[in-house]
């Protein structure tokens, strides 16, 4: 049985190689420049590789052979991995055009919509500095409120969407698409929501004391009561990172300075090499370009790129990193590992690394080392950036529970009152009051909610993850940022590994415990004692 399966492993990947090769190439080509054309080779080149792992008779030998396991672990990861890519879309031909010809569609809009206010077009850079920085509650309102004309523009094909991922899911004896989406992404529903829940619980109170002082903050900077303060006063579109404070100017340290030079340096710094990356990349914005980031590892042979829209201030260095992050993950994979196997452990587990690089913007030896702060404000500036890292981490994760809540609550009834779900999820976990009076389909305006299904998860697991391993480099070496003795530790321990295991296997084996939340959120208290749920 041994030589069957091999040889059935052997035949999928041969297959199944140039498929992707072509499905990955055309969604960067699509994400560069957005025209028809693009879009339609990117449709087309999706719909192959679905058709590809839909194929009926592959499916059930895949399941066939992972039900009966193999000796050799290798063989039963390549197994297991085949059939869950099987599993994940097993459609038929007609919801796969229709999959696909109504994502590319949408997938067009997002990437060409630009807002337009008072007449003038403005991008999503042009949009956040406003939000960023603007004190007048006119312009702020006008601004956000022009952000989300991409949601009307698309929230009738989003529902779509979900209706039809929804067909195939229950097809399969799944609830929904949510359902077979974590299932099948090898995560059990009730145990992330529970966790969710707990992680809630533990972080409300820090995150009312928080919210609490941005709010007075926030009422002075818009000369506005606390009762009058609106989704638009809180500096983003979304209220997904820390608006600015009076204590620490984040965006003012990286004025005039080289993000690709940053990045460069601090990855130096670990030993990691990241400028035929940088070469690869797409990095600066411009008309018909998709304006958010992402990697992509187009032939898992070493054509690995980011896309970013690069602008001199803390976002985007963060972005960099982050999006760089993903990169040496996938350049360090062991090179000998069976193709199937040369990529990183889970989706999770790469946004553990991505968001472990995007942290050392906030770390006192990365902003005396790399950014070059100099020492007699360095310690000051170290310790407001650690403030500001704990308020960015406990806001982002109140944005990853209305995600995921919504994306939950949208699978189960896409015909349900989406806009009043939305505001409901946002004002109980983020305390943010709605817009008074407003109907509209803001969740729309999120391309996550489209495009990136049942993703966002992965970040808040990811952070989980990323504290256990900074706790872990700071027992080894002192901490990350200039330690080559981390980065030679990641490469060897997290990277190289590659998806030999499951992803909860691969965090235990890799850190010599099992994924532990109490490092995050002992991280959010800014106190070292165990909170009482993991005591």
């Amino acid at each position: 049985m041994s030589r069957e399966q091999e040889r059935f492993i052997e035949e999928t990947t041969a297959q199944v190689r140039p498929l992707e090769k072509a499905f990955y190439l055309t969604e960067w080509e699509a994400s560069v420049d957005s025209t028809p054309e693009t879009l339609e080779k990117n449709q087309q080149a999706h719909a192959a590789y679905m058709r590809f792992w839909s194929d009926r008779e592959r499916f059930e030998a895949a399941q066939r052979y992972d039900k009966e396991g193999s000796k050799d672990p290798l063989i039963a990861r390549q197994t297991r991995l085949i059939y869950l890519s099987a599993a994940q879309n097993q459609q038929d031909e007609a919801t796969i055009e229709r999959l696909t010809a109504l994502e590319s569609e949408v997938r067009g809009k997002y990437n060409s919509f630009r807002a337009h206010v008072g007449g003038q077009e403005m991008n999503d850079n042009q949009i956040d500095e406003v939000l960023r920085r603007s004190g007048d509650r006119d312009e702020v309102r006008m601004v956000w409120d022009a952000s989300k004309q991409i949601g009307a523009e698309v929230a009738p094909q989003v529902r779509e969407l979900a209706r039809i991922r929804n067909e195939a899911a229950r097809r399969q004896g799944y609830r929904d698409h949510f359902h077979r989406s974590l299932t099948l992404n090898e995560i059990n529903e009730d145990q992330l929501m529970g966790l969710f829940t707990k992680l809630e619980a533990e972080s409300r109170r820090d995150f009312e004391r928080v919210k609490e002082a941005l709010d007075q903050a926030r009422s002075r900077h818009f000369n506005v009561t606390l009762a009058d303060l609106r989704p638009w006063h809180y500096g983003d579109r979304f209220f997904q990172k820390v608006p600015a404070t009076d204590e620490i100017d984040m965006d003012a340290l990286f004025a005039g300075k080289d993000p690709v030079e940053l990045a460069t340096a601090t990855y130096d710094g670990l030993g990691m090499d990241i400028r035929d990356v940088v070469a690869r990349s797409d990095l600066f914005p411009r008309p018909g370009k998709n304006q958010h980031a992402f990697m992509i590892h187009i032939d898992r042979e070493g054509d690995i790129r980011t896309l970013n829209n690069l602008e001199p201030n803390h976002r985007w260095n963060e972005t960099l990193l982050h999006e760089m992050g993903h990169a040496v993950y996938e350049k360090y994979l062991d090179p000998e590992l069976p193709w199937l196997l040369r990529t990183p452990a889970h989706i999770l587990s790469t946004e553990a690394i991505a968001i472990t690089m995007g942290s050392v913007t906030y770390d006192e030896a990365w902003l005396t080392g790399v950014l070059g702060i100099q020492p007699a404000e360095a310690s000051a500036v170290a310790a407001a950036a650690r403030r500001q890292r704990q308020a960015a981490d406990l806001i982002f994760t109140r944005w990853c529970l209305v995600m995921t809540n919504f994306e939950r609550r949208m699978y189960f009834d896409p015909e349900a009152d989406l806009d009043a779900i939305w505001w409901d999820l946002v004002e109980r976990y983020q305390m943010v009051r709605r817009p008074d009076g407003r109907k509209a389909p803001d969740w729309a305006a999120k391309i996550h909610v489209a495009l990136v299904p049942v993703y966002y998860q992965n970040y808040q697991l990811g952070h989980l993850i990323s504290a256990q391993l900074i706790d872990r480099m700071e027992k080894l070496a002192g901490g990350l940022a200039g330690k080559p003795e981390a980065g030679a530790w990641l490469k060897e321990r997290f990277f190289r590994p590659g998806a030999r295991q499951d992803w909860a296997a691969h965090v235990k084996s890799a850190t010599a415990e099992e994924l532990n939340p109490r490092y995050f959120v002992e991280g959010l208290e800014g106190e070292r004692r165990p909170p009482t749920y993991l005591a």
